[in-house]
């Protein structure tokens, strides 16, 4: 792997046998930043480059930086990092072939249309940055070769994306840690062949539609601002080992009423871990044979005595922190109202007083199990 210190130092090298090249300093200089065009870099005179990372340089990137001959480049992985761009212009990296491009932590603001025009990128990670939107025809195939597999987008400041924003090839999608608080239902609805899902530390309140999503295989919307759900949503997609809710304020005593997954191997792992539940109203199929997570909820002491033997009786599997929140004595794990009615979709006598006073003790007992599994840790 060959180190440069600046962007200036490639014209007076001979580059042509140069495999890996990492230009810029370990720490961030501002006075190190700069506009970098197609003359900066000049990929065509790279013949063997296959890795190029370059590290706190640039504060704008022009039209066509990235331009090289696709039959010509080896060029397989670009990595730009800790640089000030704010903006992605049209065509940026046209007609690029990757299998990764990494742009992470480079204060990316927005990103214009047509910013991959024609390229063939397997990966996409935009994490780390500042972007507030997801625009229709950024990613989708009209601009973008159909090819691309896996897009990041995690940590950024995303609101709202439009509707079919991302090539139907995709397999990978990963939202963590935005403000998305809702979607257009259809938003997703083009990705037919996503198979991983991952929505974890937004500001979710509703789903967009998930039916579509025929190959899913993990679903994760926890640590969001969920209060419901519709079952039935989910009884479609027939590839899922995984449905992450947990960390939510889902209290309806239904969720699991109208479930309807056949028994599978591997069996599906199901988290309704810390919501606001006191009880379920499940038919006899919600989830035998699955594995569920279900501590941390408020639930009624009589109510959860019926679940837990509706549990043995039918088979249904624990996992390892159920127990140990639910056997060790040191975790408050139910409220005590023995006049509840455990077929009633709701308590007149558990207030959300109650509700968020047990919760509080949880969280601050918590530490009393060391224990902190979720579905993927299994």
């Amino acid at each position: 792997m060959t180190f440069c210190d600046d962007l200036t130092d490639l014209s007076s090298h001979g580059v042509e046998k140069w495999t890996e090249l990492v230009v810029g300093p370990e720490f961030a200089n501002a006075s190190q930043l700069g506009t970098i065009n197609y003359d900066t870099i000049q990929l065509d005179r790279f013949d063997k480059l296959t890795t190029l990372m370059i590290l706190h340089q640039i504060n704008d990137l022009r039209t066509n930086t990235f331009d090289s001959d696709p039959e010509h480049s080896k060029l397989n992985y670009l990595k730009l990092y800790g640089n000030d761009i704010k903006r992605i212009r049209e065509s940026t990296f046209a007609a690029v072939t990757l299998s990764k491009l990494s742009l992470v932590n480079n204060n990316i603001e927005y990103i214009h249309k047509e910013a991959f025009y024609n390229c063939e990128i397997t990966t996409i990670d935009l994490s780390d940055n500042k972007l507030e939107k997801v625009e229709k025809d950024v990613f989708t195939e009209e601009f973008l070769s159909n090819v691309t597999k896996e897009i990041i987008i995690r940590n950024n400041r995303l609101e709202w994306i439009e509707s079919f924003s991302f090539p139907s090839s995709l397999e990978i999608l990963n939202l963590d840690y935005n403000k998305l608080s809702t979607f257009n239902y259809n938003v997703f609805h083009n990705l037919q062949n996503l198979q991983e899902l991952t929505m974890s530390h937004n500001k979710l309140k509703s789903l967009p539609g998930l039916k579509p999503l025929k190959e899913i295989v993990i679903i994760d919307v926890s640590h969001n601002e969920l209060t419901t759900l519709t079952a039935s949503d989910f009884n479609n997609l027939s590839r899922l080992e995984v449905l992450d809710m947990s960390h939510n304020k889902i209290y309806t005593s239904t969720v699991f009423e109208k479930f309807n997954f056949p028994k599978r191997h591997p069996p599906l792992q199901i988290s309704l871990a810390f919501n606001r539940l006191t009880h379920l109203i499940i038919g006899c199929d919600s989830f035998r044979d699955h594995i569920v997570f279900l501590y941390g909820n408020p639930w009624s002491c009589r109510c959860w005595e019926n679940l837990e033997k509706f549990m043995e009786d039918n088979k249904v599997r624990r996992n390892e922190c159920d127990f140990q929140f639910f056997g060790n004595g040191q975790v408050p794990y139910c409220i005590d109202q023995p006049e509840n009615d455990c077929t009633k979709p709701f308590f007149k006598n558990i207030t959300k007083l109650d509700v968020e006073e047990f919760t509080n003790k949880v969280k601050k007992s918590q530490e009393n199990v060391k224990c902190n599994l979720s579905p993927r840790t299994l």
